[in-house]
Order: C-alpha cells, then structure tokens, then sequence
C-alpha cells in the first residue's frame, strides 16, 4: 500500500535486495551484514515515512470536513450558542387563597408563561389550577394569612424550605409577591452576568440609608432589600443559610428576637452572621415607591429596561402604568 506512494527510485530501492545491489560482497561477510542493516533501516525509514504523509493527509480531510459541517450547521442556524436563557431560575411568588382573583390571575396570564416550568407558590391554601408540587402550604405553620411580623415570617421561612428543596436543579432562587410583574428577559439576562457559585443577596434597597443596629450580636448597620419587588439570592447563598433556616419556627424565631420584619431580618441575617452586602439593583420596583417615574418621559425611556413592577389591587395595571394612556392599555394584558 505504501509502495504506491514512493517516487520510482524509492520503489526500486525497496524492493532491492543487498546482494542485488552489491553482488561482490559475499553472504557470510561482515560487510554483507552491514549492508543488511544499513538497507533495513533505509527501508523502514522510507516506509515511516510514507505512512507518517498518510497520517498528516487523513488528519488534514477530516478537519476539513469538521471545519465545514460546522459552517454548514451555522449558516442554518442550527448551532447552539450560549444564551442568557440557560441561566437556571427558580422563581417564587407568596401569596393566599384570598387574592387569586384579585391579584395572582393576572400574573399567571402575563409573565408566569414564560416561566411556567420554574414558577412555584408560597400560599395558605391549595390555588385553583395549579399543581399542588408547586405549592408549599402555610396555614397549618403559620396560622390564619395576616400582614404581621410573625405570619410574614412565617412563609418567608417556608420560601427556603422550597429552596432547600430544589436546590441541585438552579442556580439562583428569586422571591417575588403576588402583585409584581416581573421581566422575565431582563432578569435572566442580568442574572447570567452573575456567578451564582458567588454569595449574592440582590435586590433594591428599601430605605435611602441602613439599618443603624447598636446592640449585640453584630452592632453594625446593614442594608435590607424590599422582599415583595423581589429578591435573589444565588445558590451559594442558600447553601450557607441552611442553619439558619431548617425549619420556619427558627427563622420566626429570630425575627421576633431581633424585632425585625421578614426582609429586614433577612439582610440581618446575611450581613451579620455571613457577610453578605446588598447587591443594589435600581431596577427592581414595587407599588411603595410613590414617586417613581412620575416623569412621563422618563418612564417610557427607561421602561423596558426594568425588571419588575408593582401594580396597584385597584385596577391591576402596573403602578404608573395609568400615567401613559389608559384608554389604550389592556389591564388585564400587561406584559413585557
């Protein structure tokens, strides 16, 4: 086979023998045995060699073939190329039986079918027309649905038993309330700029300063982000808050101790016993900012780049929403 792939003096050479090339040199000679080796050698040499060109050929077509598959695959568009969406999100929403109708219907007609497969609930009771795995059950917990420091608490708690939970199949874990609408893009987007193997505690600060704390343990002023316009928290994070938070009577626990509300008590939490600071995102807005984007212009500017809104219960609409045309604007459709 290689033969054919020697030049003809190559192949004459080859196929010679010692004793054709020198025919006065006798067999038994120490010459003769010279000459053996000297043309086994050449011919192994020649041999090699020829095998090593095929070698290097056949390497050379097959990336060729590689290279053009490739180019092939890309002017279709059949390549997979990393995208902010292969982030892995879990996304969580508190809310009660009580405002399915008045709250919850509306979220899960806009931007919870982009995230169906990742979305679950924190409620008293069982919802209509959601699975009962996405949900975890407070009422036997934490008793009749109330805004108090204890019955907050108290789901809040639950939110990381659903955490926990869930654990090895995402990366971050956001927590939203039943009257966010939430920009399903630009969070994955935002998120995937993020190592979520990094202790990440994200979400817009609810007062312009800190927390002043002065007593022990951990005298030091921190910040706290509103829970309800939604807050996440990187995988990391969940795992280093586990002995913190293992069962809801221990995280209520704490916040009656320290005398601090559900979210507050969580940036305590990060910033004293773990070291964790507020990630500041502006972009994060709920209904308690009164003030925000009161500016027509600016609000249209500046809209589609925010993550979340809070809506008011009264009409459904997000927050400032009614400030652009309410004659042209589905309440019951408002998506990003």
């Amino acid at each position: 086979m290689f033969l054919s792939r020697t030049n003809p003096s190559e192949q004459q050479c080859l196929r010679s023998t010692p004793s054709a090339q020198y025919p006065d040199v006798g067999r038994n000679s120490c010459c003769y045995c010279l000459l053996c080796r000297r043309h086994y050698c050449r011919r192994m040499f020649l041999l090699n060699h020829c095998s090593y060109r095929t070698y290097i050929l056949i390497i050379f077509l097959c990336s060729l073939a590689i290279y053009y598959h490739s180019l092939k695959q890309t002017n279709h568009g059949h390549v997979n190329t990393p995208t902010s969406n292969s982030v892995r999100i879990f996304y969580l929403i508190r809310t009660s039986a009580r405002f399915y109708q008045k709250r919850l219907i509306y979220l899960l007609e806009t931007w919870v079918t982009l995230a169906k497969n990742d979305v679950f609930f924190t409620t008293d009771t069982i919802l209509p027309n959601i699975s009962k795995s996405r949900m975890i059950l407070t009422k036997k917990t934490c008793g009749i649905d109330a805004h108090t420091m204890g019955s907050l608490c108290c789901k809040t708690a639950h939110d990381f038993l659903l955490f926990q939970k869930h654990l090895s199949r995402y990366d971050w874990f956001c927590h939203f309330d039943d009257d966010q609408y939430v920009n399903v893009d630009n969070l994955q987007k935002y998120l995937s700029t993020l190592d979520s193997t990094f202790p990440y505690y994200i979400g817009r600060n609810s007062w312009p300063d800190t927390v002043k704390r002065s007593k022990e343990p951990y005298p030091n002023p921190f910040w706290f982000a509103t829970l309800g316009a939604g807050v996440c928290l990187s995988k990391r994070t969940i795992q280093l808050l586990k002995p913190f938070t293992q069962n809801p009577s221990q995280y209520v626990d704490g916040c009656i101790r320290e005398n601090y509300h559900d979210d507050i008590y969580l940036g305590f939490l990060l910033h004293g016993y773990l070291n964790i600071t507020l990630t500041k995102n502006e972009h994060f807005h709920s209904h308690l900012e009164k003030t925000f984007y009161s500016n027509q212009q600016t609000f249209l500017r500046t809209f589609r780049d925010e993550i979340t809104f809070g809506f008011r219960v009264g009409n459904r609409y997000p927050y400032f929403l009614p400030q652009i045309d309410k004659s042209q604007l589905d309440p019951y459709r408002t998506s990003f």
